[in-house]
């Protein structure tokens, strides 16, 4: 099925978010940027691309600003906390809606990214978003993450998951594609400790637990983890 596009009568018609959502999502780019207008600016873009291409195609279950702003965009700005400076090129594998990837290039226009999906109308969702926000440092690789950064010269700084699949099976797949990384990004629930520990003592030594950071989200939404890995010996 070809890709719908984003309907421009609803993206003209979307309300802005309420004075306390735009609050909200003002102090967390504020972490980023001093004064945070102009990412701030770019984000409220996308999020209006997100909720309107909602309309057509099955990007993500938020439908309304407040559940866009506090369950995705925080979730996202608050783990871009604990990317190191120096890394120069992100892959987001899984991209979907751009989950995290266009939204950290949005933070970070230094930074080159590669926004890896697999599922063709949410590649051309991707790059019709980046050529409206102008994102020229980010691109995108349609296809298995696997097999597109294979064909990448050298291999990328940091690789990027978000609630892609159960951590056992996601790391047996990165270590059986021989993918090529510095350091492995993943952004997780409450779930990966028993999913980390459940896995044999063979699997885990393939990889290095270097860090783990959680943070909350708001309200009741609970507490998520960026944890880092790198491959074992």
């Amino acid at each position: 099925m070809a890709y719908p596009g984003i309907p421009e009568d609803v993206l003209a018609s979307l309300e802005e978010p309420d004075p306390l959502d735009l609050g909200l999502l003002t102090k967390e780019v504020a972490v980023f940027a001093t004064p945070p207008d102009a990412p701030l600016q770019t984000l409220l873009h996308y999020g209006r691309l997100v909720l309107a291409g909602n309309q057509r195609m099955n990007l993500t279950g938020a439908k309304d600003w407040t559940t866009l702003i506090e369950a995705h965009f925080v979730d996202c700005l608050r783990a871009a906390q604990f990317l190191p400076d120096d890394v120069r090129t992100v892959a987001d594998w899984g991209s979907g809606a751009g989950f995290p990837g266009i939204l950290w290039s949005i933070l970070f226009p230094d930074k080159r990214f590669l926004l890896c999906e697999k599922r063709q109308k949410r590649v051309e969702f991707l790059e019709d978003v980046l050529m409206r926000l102008e994102l020229f440092h980010a691109e995108v690789l349609p296809g298995q993450a696997q097999e597109s950064l294979r064909d990448e010269e050298e291999p990328v700084d940091a690789l990027v998951a978000r609630a892609v699949e159960p951590l056992p099976r996601f790391l047996a797949r990165i270590r059986e594609n021989k993918v090529r990384f510095g350091a492995l990004f993943l952004m997780a629930g409450p779930s990966w400790k028993q999913d980390w520990e459940g896995m044999s003592a063979k699997a885990r030594s393939c990889w290095k637990l270097a860090a783990h950071h959680p943070y909350s989200l708001l309200g009741d939404r609970g507490k998520r983890h960026v944890l880092i890995f790198r491959p074992g010996s």
